[in-house]
């Protein structure tokens, strides 16, 4: 590998700097959190060989091969692009996206995550961002993404509409909805839909069509990062079309690349901006 001694260049290559001298933890790219067995025997093979014979999973299901000495980093990754794995992003880059099984698995996904969210990483990963860009998606509104936190957010959702006349009264949604939005009194339902997170459960649950759905898609939630600075994610919109989030996507790196100033997250910049102009160029 050229420019050995240039870390710059060898972080571009997804090698970061370890408090070893001479020493890296190569990071490479993931999608999801899915990764093919051929994957992991290849990131085996390449700890055996070029570290200390294990791996690092990260917070955002990325993995990390430590003490990759500077003499191996070529060989490293030549190693790793012959088995078709490429370098993780770092620095000034839209970062692997992070999502959960969705529908696929997950008996209470909402919508196919995975989907979602191999299109965005074919389409953006490693893109050139002012400072760094973190996408996450999650099936439902346990969020177990924790989409809130990273500056554009996708997350599944039901919202349920009562229909009075299938109802038998059964108590069935309402034993199935864990934020009380819905309550039986004096044999009459009712459904608040300020408690209501839009997570599908009661119209699950109903077995007479008595709970059925009213709107189903995806929400978009923008501008949340965790750090020395944390900051919860707006929620921008909800939407049942795919499209549309993409193209919010779209519009919200244009903002972010236009507006940005040095060193700042997304969050930082619809503060400094406001919201109401944000929306303005995006919705």
């Amino acid at each position: 590998m050229a420019k050995k001694s240039d870390k710059d260049y060898l972080k571009e290559k997804g090698f970061l700097s370890q408090r070893q001298d001479d020493y890296f933890s190569m990071r490479l790219h993931t999608a999801g959190g899915n990764v093919s067995s051929d994957y992991l025997r290849a990131v085996a093979d390449a700890a055996d060989s070029y570290g200390e014979g294990y791996a690092h999973i990260t917070s955002r299901q990325g993995i990390e091969i430590p003490f990759v000495h500077l003499d191996n980093t070529e060989d490293a990754s030549n190693n790793m692009n012959s088995s078709g794995i490429g370098p993780g992003a770092s620095g000034k880059k839209i970062r692997a996206v992070v999502a959960c099984q969705g529908n696929r698995v997950c008996k209470r996904g909402l919508i196919d995550c995975q989907d979602i969210c191999e299109k965005i990483d074919e389409e953006y990963f490693a893109e050139p961002v002012p400072y760094k860009f973190k996408i996450a998606v999650t099936g439902c509104p346990a969020s177990c993404l924790k989409v809130q936190e990273n500056d554009f957010g996708i997350m599944g959702f039901v919202e349920p509409v009562f229909v009075g006349e299938n109802c038998i009264m059964c108590r069935l949604c309402e034993n199935a909805c864990e934020m009380s939005a819905i309550k039986i009194e004096n044999e009459t339902l009712h459904l608040d839909m300020n408690k209501c997170v839009a997570c599908g459960r009661c119209v699950e649950a109903c077995r007479k069509d008595a709970m059925q759905i009213k709107d189903q898609g995806y929400t978009i939630f923008v501008g949340g990062k965790v750090g020395k600075r944390p900051r919860m994610g707006d929620e921008l919109l909800r939407t049942g079309n795919e499209e549309t989030v993409f193209d919010i996507l779209e519009k919200t790196l244009d903002f972010y690349r236009v507006n940005a100033l040095d060193g700042e997250r997304l969050g930082d910049v619809i503060d400094r901006c406001g919201m109401g102009h944000f929306r303005e160029k995006v919705e």
